[in-house]
C-alpha cells in the first residue's frame, strides 16, 4: 500500500495542481552500487483540517520522487532515470480510477519544468543540457497531438501518407514492411505518428510570437549555494599551498604517513626527497588527522571517548570536534578553529594519550598532529582558513541556510553573490580588514554581523604577531577563493538565463538555495540500508515518501473506497513483481557489457602492438650517418627506423613522433640515435616493449569514457 499510494499521490498532486515546477537530484554510490535521488519542487495543497481554512490552500512543497539504482553516473543514464520514473508516475495515474476519468500524457511533466538545480559537476550539466533538449522535444510533440486533434481530416491525410509511405520505403518496399513483425510495424507505426506531431508542433510553435516561446521554453539552471562554498574553500586553499613555493618560503612541515617516515628516516637523501614528494602539508592536512584522531566516523576508532572525558576535567563541558574524517560542509575550517583556539589543550591532550600507554610513544599520526600544532607555517594557514570561515563563510551560509532561507529564491540570490566577490576584493585589496589590531566584524564579515565564533578571531589575532607570511597566505586564500566563486557563479552571469529572466519567470522556476534534501535523502537512504539491510530500495522509497510527500493527509481528504481498492490491487502486483531482483539482474547486464567492452578494446590495443612489434621486427638498421643524411629516403620510412631506435632509447632522447612535423627533424633525430647506437652509449630499457607500446596506442581504440564526476 505505501509504495503505490506514495507515487500515485504525487502524480495527482502534480495533475491536479497542473503549475510549474523545478527538479533536483543528487547521486553516490552505496557499496559500488549508483543510486540517484530526486525531487520536485512544486505547488502543493495543504489539506488543512481546520474546517475554517480552505480545503485546497496550496503552498510551495518540496516532494520526494524516490530512489533509483543507475548502471553507471552517465549523464544519458540519469535522463533516462527521469524518464522512466516519468513513466511509471503516470502509469500508476493513468491506470487509476481518477486516471480512467482523466487520462494524461507523460510528455506533459517534462513541458511543465521549468528548472534544474544540481550541484557543479560537468555530469550535471550535460543533464541539464539533455533534459533541456528532451523538454523541447516534448513541448513539440504535445503541441503536435493539439493540432491534430483540432485538425480536420483533409488536412492530415497528406500527413498520414507521407509518412506511411516513408515506412514503407524505410521497410524495403511493401513486401518488406509485410515480412515486418506485428510489434515492429506498431512500433514504426507509432515513431511515424511522434515525427509527424513534431512537424505540426515546430510549425506552431514557429507562429507565436517570441513572448510565447519564451514561455514555453523556460529552462533555467542553478547550482547549489553550499557546493558553490565548498569548492570556494578548495580553490582557495590550493592557492595558499602555492603561495609557499611562488614566494620561494618554506612551507608547512611535511606530514609523512608510517612508510614515508620510515624512509625518510633510514633512506639516503633520495629516499627522504622520494617521500617527501609523496607527502601532503598544510592546515587541511592537520585538520584531516585531527578529525581521523579526535573524531574518527569509526566508532571503533579515534579518541573522541576519551577527548569527551578529558575536555571536561579540563574546560567544564564537552566539545564535539568537527568531522573532518567524513565530507561536512565547513568542518575543515571549523576545525582549523577548535585546533587554533585549544591548541595547547589539544597538545596536552595529546601527551595524555601518549603516557597512558605502555610503551609511552605517539603513533605516527598522533605525532605528526602533536608537531604541527607548532609548525609556524602550518599555523599560518589554520589562522587564514579561519579567518576566511569567519569573514565569508559563516555570514554567506547564513542567507543560504538562515531562518528565511526557506523562503528564499535561489534565482534571486545574484546580488548576494556579487556582495561575496567584492568582500574578497576588499580583503585581497586591505588584509588588514581581517589582521590588524582593529579589525572589527563590522567591516571584516560579510554581512557586518558579528563574528560566528569570536574567540577564533581573538586567537588569530593573537597568533598574527609571531607569523610573518600571514598576510601573504591570507591574499593568495583569498585570491584563489575569488576565482572560484567567479567559476561557480556563472549561471548568474549578465547575458546569462537567470539575469535576464523577469521576476514573474523566476517564480515560475523557484528553486531552493541548497541540494540538501537529496544530499540527505541519499545519507539517509545509506544508514536505511545499515539498520534494514534487507528492506528493498522500493520499500523505502514508500516508507520516506509516505512520511515526506503528505500522503496520509492526501489519502484521508482526496482518495474514496474505490481510489483505495486499486491501490491495495496495485501494491500486491508491485510486491510480486520482483522489481528488485530485476533491477539486480540489470546492474549485472551492465557489469557483463562493460567487462565485454573492455576486453573488447583490449584486444584492439593488443593486435596494435602486435603489428607494430612485427614492423619493427623487420626493420633493416641503417647505421651509416652518412647514407641516411645523403638518402633519407621517405617519411614512412625514417619512423620505422626512429621506432627501431626508440625501442632501445632508455633515456627517451628520441623525440616522439607528434614533435617531429618535418622530415628534416626526423633525418635529424635518427642520425643523433644512429651516433649513439655506433657509440654504444644505448642501453635496453628495463619495461617491456609491450607497456611501452601500449603507452602509444590511440585512445580512441579505447572504450568511451564515463562523464562520472567524483
Amino acid at each position: 500500500m505505501l509504495v503505490v499510494s506514495s507515487v500515485y499521490f504525487f502524480s495527482f498532486i502534480f495533475m491536479t495542481i497542473f503549475q510549474d515546477l523545478t527538479i533536483s537530484g543528487d547521486g553516490t554510490t552505496n557499496k559500488h552500487i549508483n543510486l540517484e535521488s530526486k525531487h520536485g519542487l512544486m505547488v502543493t495543497p495543504t489539506y488543512a483540517s481546520d474546517p475554517d481554512a480552505p480545503a485546497m490552500n496550496t503552498i510551495p512543497s518540496q516532494r520526494f520522487f524516490g530512489i533509483n539504482t543507475a548502471i553507471d553516473h552517465k549523464s544519458e543514464t540519469q535522463l533516462q532515470g527521469w524518464k522512466d520514473l516519468i513513466d511509471r508516475m503516470y502509469k500508476v495515474y493513468n491506470d487509476s480510477p481518477l486516471g480512467h476519468r482523466k487520462p494524461l500524457n507523460p510528455l506533459e511533466f517534462a513541458r511543465l519544468v521549468t528548472g534544474m538545480n544540481t550541484d557543479h559537476a560537468e555530469d550535471q550539466k550535460k543533464l541539464v543540457r539533455l533534459f533541456k533538449s528532451w523538454k523541447d522535444s516534448c513541448e513539440r510533440e504535445m503541441r503536435g497531438e493539439e493540432a491534430i486533434l483540432l485538425a480536420s481530416l483533409s488536412d492530415l491525410i497528406p500527413l498520414i501518407w507521407e509518412e506511411t509511405e516513408r515506412n514503407i520505403s524505410n521497410a524495403g518496399g511493401l513486401t518488406g514492411w509485410q515480412a515486418l513483425s506485428a510489434d515492429e510495424r506498431t512500433f514504426r507505426e507509432r515513431e511515424a505518428y511522434r515525427r509527424m506531431c513534431v512537424r505540426l508542433g515546430e510549425d506552431i510553435l514557429d507562429s507565436l510570437t517570441p513572448e510565447q516561446r519564451q514561455y514555453a521554453a523556460l529552462f533555467i539552471w542553478g547550482g547549489c549555494c553550499m557546493h558553490k562554498e565548498m569548492n570556494s574553500v578548495k580553490g582557495g586553499n590550493a592557492r595558499m599551498m602555492a603561495f609557499w613555493d611562488d614566494a620561494g618560503i618554506v612551507g608547512p612541515m611535511k606530514l609523512f604517513n608510517r612508510d614515508n617516515a620510515a624512509a625518510a628516516a633510514l633512506g639516503g637523501s633520495a629516499a627522504r626527497q622520494r617521500a617527501g614528494d609523496n607527502s601532503q602539508a598544510g592546515g587541511v592536512k592537520l585538520t584531516s588527522l585531527a578529525g581521523a584522531v579526535f573524531a574518527n566516523k569509526d566508532k571503533k576508532k579515534g579518541q573522541q571517548d576519551s577527548l569527551q572525558v578529558y575536555l571536561q576535567s579540563v574546560i567544564g563541558y564537552m566539545v564535539c570536534f568537527p568531522n573532518t574524517s567524513s565530507t561536512r560542509y565547513q568542518s575543515h575550517c571549523c576545525a582549523a578553529a577548535e585546533l587554533l583556539v585549544r591548541r595547547e589543550f589539544y597538545r596536552q591532550f595529546l601527551e595524555l594519550v601518549r603516557d597512558l600507554k605502555e610503551k609511552r610513544s605517539f603513533t605516527n599520526i598522533e605525532q605528526n598532529i602533536y608537531l604541527a600544532l607548532d609548525d609556524d607555517p602550518t599555523i599560518t594557514e589554520l589562522c587564514v582558513l579561519t579567518l576566511y570561515a569567519q569573514a565569508v563563510s559563516h555570514p554567506y551560509m547564513r542567507l543560504v541556510r538562515g531562518p528565511e532561507a526557506a523562503e528564499t529564491n535561489l534565482l534571486d540570490l545574484g546580488p548576494v553573490h556579487d556582495k561575496v566577490k567584492a568582500h574578497c576584493r576588499a580583503v585581497i585589496a586591505n588584509p588588514d580588514l581581517l589582521i590588524s589590531a582593529t579589525t572589527s566584524y563590522e567591516t571584516g564579515s560579510m554581512d557586518g554581523k558579528i563574528w560566528e565564533r569570536p574567540d577564533a578571531v581573538y586567537a588569530v589575532l593573537g597568533y598574527a604577531p609571531r607569523l610573518p607570511h600571514l598576510r601573504g597566505a591570507l591574499v593568495a586564500f583569498f585570491e584563489g577563493a575569488l576565482d572560484t566563486w567567479e567559476c561557480f557563479t556563472d549561471e548568474y552571469r549578465p547575458e546569462g538565463a537567470i539575469a535576464s529572466a523577469s521576476i514573474s519567470e523566476r517564480r515560475r522556476a523557484y528553486m531552493k538555495t541548497t541540494n540538501d534534501d537529496n544530499e540527505g535523502a541519499l545519507g539517509e537512504a545509506r544508514r536505511a540500508s545499515q539498520h534494514a539491510p534487507n528492506m528493498t530500495l522500493n520499500q523505502h522509497n514508500a516508507r520516506t515518501m509516505y512520511r515526506k510527500n503528505n500522503t496520509v493527509a492526501f489519502i484521508q481528504t482526496c482518495l474514496g473506497p474505490e481510489d483505495l481498492k486499486y491501490l491495495r490491487q496495485r501494491a500486491r502486483e508491485l510486491d510480486a513483481s520482483g522489481v528488485a531482483k530485476d533491477q539486480r539482474e540489470q546492474q549485472a547486464t551492465a557489469y557483463k557489457e562493460t567487462v565485454d567492452k573492455k576486453r573488447k578494446a583490449a584486444s584492439a590495443r593488443k593486435a596494435v602492438v602486435d603489428a607494430k612489434r612485427t614492423r619493427i621486427d623487420a626493420v633493416v638498421p641503417r647505421l651509416d650517418t652518412q647514407s641516411i643524411t645523403d638518402n633519407p629516403g621517405t617519411n614512412n620510412e625514417l619512423d620505422l627506423q626512429l621506432e627501431w631506435h626508440r625501442r632501445l632509447d632508455s633515456d627517451k632522447r628520441i623525440p616522439p613522433k607528434t614533435k617531429m612535423t618535418r622530415k628534416e627533424d626526423k633525418v635529424t633525430a635518427l642520425v643523433a640515435a644512429v651516433k649513439r647506437y655506433n657509440e654504444g652509449t644505448v642501453h635496453a630499457p628495463e619495461a617491456t616493449e609491450d607497456v611501452e607500446m601500449l603507452a602509444e596506442v590511440p585512445d580512441d581504440l579505447d572504450e568511451e569514457e564515463s562523464d562520472w564526476e567524483h
